[in-house]
């Protein structure tokens, strides 16, 4: 008897134990895993983190230990300075970058200047060169890598003095540093200006001499430092900056040196990416100490660093909102204070007034306004990003005003809300107001003749009639009235007010306004758009007219067609394919009437010789050519005759206004020319047309063509006997 049981438990331990066995090998190979990620860590610490070459890295583990002193400028800009009792900027960033890179021990070395830095190199006592150019002397003695940055070289002179440009200075004496490339560069750049060069041990002392007038001009390379020389000294303007001749900031090593020059090589072509935000965040730096930034205004910058910045309708081309980003003039403006100094700044956009009551709560920080008397209650304006007064706009025909005070009971536009209004209304006495939404409607007001003139910044102006193609709209006065362009920040920040006033002198704002208008809409071009619609119409017309044009040109050209079709059967009816003359056909077609000018004529009528001969020797192909070498001697002899090829071997030449003698001495001529012309048959065997001529006179227009002929014909026959019978008479072997 069966009795039944619960599951059996063996099968559960079977399936369990693949499981068991499958957890314990992924734990396995997880705490595998673990150990190499921490190996290949612990590897990375000292190991080079860079693409590099076996004996590159045999090299770098050789020399891991040892420090290897760098050599610069210590007045190079950004390159390196003191601030805050530390010594910070782009050198410092790349060793400690590269020391993490590289695995190497790259310390800056302790020099006083550049003529320092290069003669302890020179003379071994300092391995790695910074921001040396090449020049083929140096490369006798060292090894130059890829430069990490290019500065240019700048000019500086004094403010009272006669130099205002790179070219005043030729004659003059132009301070250097000391064994600075540019000494020998300058004249191979510009080789029409000669100086008298004066060199100095570094830039300080360069100066000092410049401002004492101890020389003329000093040359030096950029990289930031000259702002740095602008605020030390006063009376020293920038008045050339040398795109063409910079600075190379390279790596030099000794010549036999040739692996840590390809190493440092390697870390520069694979960090572009990071030297380059390295290089921001020095310049940043750096003009943070170039503006001699207050403790308040630094404090800010580190604890702050943002604003909100409020942008309203678009007041092109200084102002424009797109998908969170200012753009315009003001916003390119704005940008550069951001990445020259390090603001972040926050973008929103409402309506100018709901943006001036959020500014005035402190919700906005920056706002593009006008400074007038009542906003200095509330907002703090650093200089002006544009120092452009407004000006008068009119037609060609309007006369021109002086200020405002001429528009005295003339129509003038004025954009609702804007300070022209207020300021017309206190300075005239009969002011006509017309208020328009837009400077778009106040133009297009002033083209109709509706308003006489219009104020309003020149760029903004500029901008709105190039756009738009008013050509008929120019400059007719200005105003005398501080109208420059301003940010107003709110009062709640008066050290970013600060800053952004310490700022604004580094911009240029011809830049600004070049950039900023590519990053606007372009405006569309009323007039080009009327011109257009007359092209269109004109267009519509010009198709009707081409539509006719061609019917007709159909028409003829089927016409003409069918005329040259006839033109070419007659050719072929009436053409000798083989030597071009008239055939047969035309000379039947033709009558006595048809030769009956020039008279006196000849008639030459002419029969070949031995062409059956060379036909049947050489073939057919061997007398056509004797037939055309004949055709074009007659032709070559006779280009104003009308000639036919009548027969096979057979020709009648027309000739115009001929005597006996004259036309004798002519076939004496063609007999000869005939001698002369040869072709070979066939290998070595040279043949020569030749042909019986006989000729008649026809000295009345009266006397029938044909009779004329026949007489030829007779005297050719004569001729043609008298050739046969020379022949048969000749005694064998003669």
């Amino acid at each position: 008897m069966q009795t039944q049981r619960g599951p059996d438990p063996e099968p559960d331990r079977l399936l369990e134990l693949p499981t068991r066995l499958w957890l314990a090998s992924a734990w396995r190979l997880l705490a595998l895993l673990l150990v190499a990620w921490m190996a290949a860590g612990a590897a990375g610490a000292t190991e080079p983190a860079l693409r590099l070459e076996p004996a590159e890295r045999a090299w770098i583990a050789a020399h891991q230990d040892k420090v290897l002193t760098v050599g610069f400028d210590p007045y190079a800009g950004l390159d390196s300075f003191e601030f805050q009792g530390r010594r910070l900027g782009l050198l410092p960033a790349l060793l400690k970058d590269m020391r993490e890179q590289l695995g190497l021990r790259l310390e800056p070395a302790e020099v006083k200047s550049w003529d320092d830095a290069y003669s302890r190199f020179v003379a071994g006592k300092i391995d790695v060169l910074y921001g040396a150019n090449v020049t083929p002397e140096r490369e006798k003695i060292m090894r130059f890598t890829a430069p990490a940055q290019k500065y240019p070289y700048t000019v500086f002179a004094r403010k009272d003095s006669s130099v205002q440009t790179l070219g005043d200075l030729d004659g003059k004496r132009v301070g250097f540093l000391s064994n600075d490339f540019v000494i020998e560069q300058l004249p191979k750049e510009f080789p029409n200006i000669h100086i008298q060069v004066v060199s100095f041990d570094d830039q300080q002392l360069g100066l000092k001499a410049l401002a004492a007038g101890e020389v003329d001009g000093f040359v030096t390379a950029g990289g930031g430092i000259e702002y740095e020389f602008l605020h030390e000294h006063p009376g020293l303007a920038l008045v050339a900056v040398l795109k063409a001749i910079t600075s190379d900031m390279t790596f030099a090593v000794a010549k036999d040196q040739v692996l840590l020059g390809q190493i440092i090589n390697r870390y520069l072509e694979q960090r572009r990416d990071a030297i380059r935000a390295l290089a921001g965040d020095a310049g940043r730096i750096y003009n943070r100490k170039v503006l001699r930034l207050t403790e308040a205004e630094l404090r800010w910058l580190d604890q702050k660093g943002e604003a909100v910045v409020g942008v309203a309708e678009d007041y092109l081309p200084f102002d424009y909102y797109d998908k969170g980003r200012y753009k315009g003039i003001a916003g390119a403006t704005l940008e550069r204070i951001g990445d020259i100094i390090g603001i972040r700044f926050k973008v929103v956009s409402a309506p100018f007034v709901q943006l001036m009551e959020r500014a005035r709560a402190g919700d906005v920080h920056v706002l593009n306004m006008a400074k007038t008397d009542d906003r200095l209650a509330h907002f703090l304006f650093p200089r002006a990003i544009s120092t452009e007064r407004d000006i008068i706009v009119g037609l060609k025909s309007s006369p021109p005003v002086q200020d405002v005070y001429d528009l005295d009971g003339q129509r003038v536009a004025v954009i609702d809300g804007f300070w022209h209004e207020e300021y017309l209304r206190k300075n005239l006495k009969q002011p006509l107001i017309v208020k328009t939404d837009s400077i778009q409607e106040s133009l297009r007001l002033l083209r109709t003749g509706k308003v006489a003139y219009v104020i309003e910044n020149p760029t903004v102006v500029e901008f709105y009639i190039n756009g738009l193609g008013y050509a008929e709209l120019v400059k007719r006065g200005a105003t005398s009235k501080d109208s420059f362009i301003y940010f107003g920040v709110s009062r709640q920040q008066p050290e970013l007010a600060a800053i952004m006033d310490k700022v604004i002198p580094l911009i240029q704002f011809e830049e600004m306004k070049h950039l900023g208008i590519q990053t606007v809409p372009t405006l569309r071009n009323e007039a080009n758009s009327q011109l257009m619609m007359m092209l269109a119409a004109l267009g519509a017309l010009l198709l009707v007219i081409l539509a006719v044009t061609a019917y007709v040109v159909r028409k003829l050209t089927a016409q003409r067609a069918k005329t040259q079709f006839l033109r070419e059967r007659e050719h072929l009816l009436y053409t000798d394919s083989l030597t071009g003359f008239h055939n047969r056909n035309y000379f039947s077609q033709m009558s006595d009437a048809g030769t009956a000018g020039d008279c006196p004529q000849a008639i030459v009528v002419a029969d070949m010789n031995n062409l059956k001969q060379v036909n049947d020797s050489h073939g057919h192909a061997a007398g056509d050519v004797l037939i055309t070498l004949f055709a074009q001697t007659a032709r070559a002899q006779w280009p104003q005759a009308n000639c036919f090829r009548i027969g096979g071997d057979e020709f009648l030449f027309i000739l115009p206004n001929r005597g006996e003698a004259q036309l004798l001495e002519e076939l004496a001529e063609l007999k000869a020319r005939l001698q002369q012309a040869r072709h070979e048959a066939a290998p070595g065997v040279w043949v020569s047309p030749s042909a019986a001529l006989g000729h008649a006179l026809r000295s009345d227009p009266q006397i029938p063509l044909h009779s004329c002929i026949a007489q030829a014909d007779a005297r050719m026959y004569e001729v043609k006997a008298g050739m046969k019978k020379r022949r048969t008479d000749r005694p064998d072997g003669a």
